[in-house]
């Protein structure tokens, strides 16, 4: 009988061992899966905070660049707000005689975009008594520079090379040139066909360019209406 309750109790004190060596092991597999959720969770504590500081360095520079352009801007020509109701038609024919010159810069520069490059002039700076946005476009060597209803605007007629405009991709850049040598670039961030109802520039499904995201707008006549471009500061 002694010999029965020896072995029960040697079992009972074996069973007792595989149960902690268990609950051990259960233990420590918990403790590392927990070391490693944490070491999971610290990387991308660490992947999120270095894309956030990114994010914020990208549109610090952004802001930079903006507020770098709209100072060239102020220093080299002095925009007037003007109506809405002065847009300009670029599918009218010349009225007046081009004029032969040399490369010159305008009133605000030379645009260069692709193999396009043309005088830009801001009809609020007059260099004829009679000058005025269709004048400006329909004169050689010359494009209208002008703001309505809140945005920069760029016209010039298909036929004087500003059809370049259809040909373009997304991405492609554009500079204006200064007489000081000084520079701004800007990059297409979009471009469609539309229509000029005069006071405002639509794309086909009716939508104003002017309330599309932008910093100038670029466009000329295309078949029945217009190509309208939007760039952005690059």
């Amino acid at each position: 009988m002694r010999k029965i309750l020896n072995i029960l109790l040697c079992s009972f004190v074996l069973f007792l061992a595989i149960v902690a060596l268990i609950n051990i092991n259960t233990n420590l597999e918990i403790e590392i899966k927990n070391e490693r959720i944490l070491v999971a969770d610290n990387n991308i504590f660490n992947a999120v905070k270095k894309a956030n500081e990114n994010i914020e360095k990208y549109e610090k520079e952004k802001l930079e660049r903006i507020e770098k352009g709209k100072k060239e801007q102020k220093k080299t020509t002095k925009v007037v707000t003007t109506s809405s109701n002065n847009s300009v038609n670029v599918n009218n024919k010349p009225t007046s005689t081009p004029k032969n010159s040399s490369i010159k810069y305008g009133t605000f520069g030379r645009l260069y975009v692709s193999n396009y490059n043309v005088a830009l002039y801001d009809y609020n700076v007059n260099t004829n008594s009679n000058s005025d946005l269709q004048t400006i476009v329909n004169n050689k060597d010359s494009a209208a520079y002008y703001m309505t209803n809140g945005k920069l605007v760029i016209a010039d007629h298909s036929y004087q090379g500003f059809s370049i405009l259809a040909d373009l991709g997304i991405g492609t850049t554009s500079t204006i040139k200064f007489k000081d040598g000084s520079t701004i670039k800007y990059k297409l961030i979009k471009k469609s066909r539309g229509v000029n109802t005069g006071p405002d520039l639509i794309d086909t499904n009716g939508n104003s360019f002017f309330k599309m995201k932008s910093d100038i707008i670029m466009y000329t006549c295309y078949k029945d209406g217009i190509m309208a471009t939007l760039w952005v500061l690059s």
